[in-house]
């Protein structure tokens, strides 16, 4: 999430170009997403209960 988070800001402030801005704030998105994703996965604690 820090990644996306620092992606985000990186393309909105230093790259003027459209495109290339357009795929590192894809990249920050899918960053943010992935790393909510795992935050919020269950955990598998008791891999004995089958």
């Amino acid at each position: 999430m820090i990644l996306g988070g620092f992606l985000f800001v990186w393309s909105v402030r230093d790259i003027t170009a459209e495109w290339p801005q357009i795929f590192v704030g894809l990249t920050s998105v899918f960053c943010t997403a992935m790393g909510f994703g795992l935050i919020i996965m269950p955990l598998d604690n008791n891999p004995e209960a089958e």
